[in-house]
């Protein structure tokens, strides 16, 4: 069995992601049931996602997830590690003794790592844990307690001198070099599997005719880390120079860092809550380009869910130069543009506004599909069935698996 288990969103933000590649993992093993749990919203979310509900080996389970010190990784909580061990009971708990189990933490905290080991050590399970990597790894970097026997606890004491069977899943190529740069100890076990593309959203994105008023979409919160401010200074600018042949928007939620005057120059207001996926859907489907001005501080080991819902969705980029859309560029050839800089940012979108070259842009739209292609789950169960033969052969042979899914070639054929 193979239990994809959610500790840190009590919501909807990660669902969609977590629903996405707990198919990849439920096509690349068939004869295994694969259960993905989560908080009671995160579940219902899962739930209503109809590509994950129409696979058989999958189901969707509620258990009660940690509220100490949710998510702050590098805080060392023994009343969390009491949570962590009564949901991971929880999960386990009408899985029959003698069946081996993967446990895969879609998010959780270091310490959770430890409730494993020791849950399967009281209960006398086979068990193994994989950790998905998302951009709690920035806080490989951050603060540490001054304690040495806490920081053994802690992300980056984890990595440097990870449990026996433990194995870590990079969502893209660039984050686990990067990784490995930092942490050479880590060796070989960092796998990757790119975050997929959002398979319940496929059906409904169509490309949009390209045409004035160019509608140019920031995608996400409105952080620092996402690159608000200079989205917003290019906005000014750009709207100041083209009026009417151009409209900002920003598909997402207004964080609390940044003033609502800031955001008049938007062509519509964006709410301070969470914005609903129907909402969110009615939002960027009219984009004709989505704008990542993504900082390097935190993407370095964060993958971009906006690069994704672009691919997705099929919206040309034009992005800040990091290794993550370096990776989308070389495996997806013409998706838009790659800046070194704002300045260069608002010549490019500048550019596009003026001059649209719709023949282009239909080529572009193209590349974007066969990229997508190769990021949907189907695609991606092979590459997982891979990270399975190779890290946890002993948990789950091959033979316990169910018959090998398409290859990535194939699938996108």
């Amino acid at each position: 069995m193979i239990l994809v288990v959610e500790l840190v969103d009590g919501g909807t933000s990660h669902a969609f992601g977590n629903a996405a590649w707990s198919q990849a993992i439920a096509r690349a093993a068939p004869a295994q049931a694969v259960r993905v749990l989560g908080a009671q919203d995160h579940a219902n979310a899962l739930r209503a996602d109809r590509a994950l509900a129409a696979l058989a080996n999958v189901s969707v389970r509620e258990i009660p997830i940690p509220n100490t010190q949710r998510g702050k990784v590098n805080v060392v909580s023994l009343s969390r590690f009491r949570e962590e061990v009564a949901a991971l009971r929880a999960a386990l708990a009408d899985v029959p003794r003698h069946e081996p189990v993967l446990v895969v933490f879609a998010q959780a905290c270091p310490t959770a790592v430890f409730a494993a080991h020791l849950v399967a050590g009281l209960e006398r399970r086979p068990v193994r844990v994989q950790m998905v990597l998302h951009g709690f790894l920035n806080a490989i970097e951050g603060w540490r307690s001054r304690l040495p026997w806490l920081r053994r606890f802690d992300l980056r004491g984890l990595m440097e001198a990870p449990p026996r069977g433990l194995r870590f899943l990079a969502l893209e190529e660039a984050i686990r070099d990067e990784l490995l740069r930092l942490i050479p100890a880590l060796g070989d076990s960092v796998d990757v599997l790119p975050l997929p593309a959002n398979e319940a959203e496929i059906p409904l994105a169509h490309p949009v005719p390209l045409a004035h008023p160019i509608r140019i979409g920031l995608v996400g919160q409105t952080t620092a880390a996402k690159g608000i401010g200079p989205f917003l200074d290019i906005a000014r600018a750009l709207k100041a120079r083209f009026g009417e042949k151009v409209e900002f928007h920003v598909v997402g939620r207004r964080f609390p860092d940044t003033p609502p005057e800031a955001l008049s120059i938007l062509a519509r207001p964006i709410p301070d809550a969470w914005m609903s996926r129907a909402e969110f859907i009615e939002r960027i489907a009219p984009l004709h380009y989505v704008c990542l001005p993504l900082q390097p501080e935190y993407y370095r080991f964060s993958p971009s869910g906006a690069l994704i819902d672009a691919i997705t969705w099929l919206k040309p980029v034009i992005a800040t130069d990091l290794p993550i859309v370096r990776t989308a560029f070389r495996d997806g050839g013409d998706i838009g543009a790659m800046v070194p800089d704002q300045a260069a940012m608002e010549r490019e979108l500048a550019a596009l506004i003026e001059a649209p070259d719709p023949e282009r842009y239909a080529r572009q739209v193209d590349a974007l599909r066969r990229l997508r292609e190769a990021r949907r789950p189907l695609a991606l169960a092979a590459r997982y069935r891979e990270i399975l033969a190779r890290g946890f052969a002993d948990l789950l042979p091959p033979d316990c698996l169910g018959p090998a899914p398409a290859t990535a070639a194939e699938a996108v054929a």
